[in-house]
């Protein structure tokens, strides 16, 4: 099979009527062909970019996006061990994302990695009440770009900074981009303290990150990004 045949299948599975099966079986289609991995994820990122696009403009539903999504991650669950073989960076970046301790409300965090997701980036869900050494060890571990805070609960609040303020401690505050978003956060919380940048919802915080990883400036920002 021809490298535009591959990935044509790879597309097909992922915008197409698929099963998640169908999904890794075509990956493993492209691993097994040679074809470099990075090509494998910008014709896997396009097709999946056009989901979210379509959900932007109403198009399709949440339920067709989290399918999307989870297609995405099934996808890049085959090609990421070959991503680090071949030295090859994801195209989008590599984000940590969860609810912070004390908050175990998850939904607008799911939907937040949906969305970026199929914006391209590669997404390690710690799930909910994560405490700030294991956001700040799994991001380290998992050589992250950005670490992505939620919170529903004003009670949770100050577990973001803590993030932050671990980072500090730990000499790590610039090696990786913090955003924050959740119902009680507001643009002001988020630059009172010191995070990259603030989204009002999943589809800002997915521009948000793509803004952050284009910048060409490196974290700690001198002042919070708003898109």
């Amino acid at each position: 099979m021809v490298q535009g045949d591959v990935l044509e299948r790879l597309r097909e599975a992922i915008v197409g009527d698929s099963s998640l099966e169908d999904v890794e079986e075509a990956a493993r289609a492209v691993v097994e062909s040679g074809i470099d991995i990075n090509d494998a994820i910008h014709a896997a990122t396009e097709a999946i970019r056009s989901v979210g696009d379509c959900f932007e403009a109403g198009d399709i539903y949440l339920p067709e996006l989290m399918i999307a999504g989870r297609k995405m991650e099934r996808c890049m669950s085959v090609l990421r061990p070959h991503i680090k073989a071949a030295g090859s960076s994801v195209q989008g970046g590599r984000i940590v994302i969860g609810t912070v301790s004390g908050d175990i409300h998850d939904i607008g965090k799911n939907l937040v990695a949906t969305m970026m997701a199929v914006r391209g980036f590669d997404i390690m869900d710690l799930g909910v009440n994560v405490p700030p050494l294991k956001f700040v060890h799994a991001a380290k571990d998992a050589g992250a770009d950005i670490i992505a805070l939620s919170s529903l609960m004003t009670t949770s609040l100050p577990y973001q900074q803590e993030v932050i303020d671990v980072l500090k401690e730990t000499g790590l505050r610039d090696r990786f981009y913090v955003i924050v978003g959740g119902g009680p956060v507001t643009p002001e919380f988020a630059e009172s303290i010191g995070a990259d940048g603030w989204a009002e919802n999943a589809a800002a915080a997915a521009r948000l990150c793509e803004m952050l990883m284009t910048s060409g400036e490196k974290p700690p920002l001198a002042k919070t990004v708003v898109p």
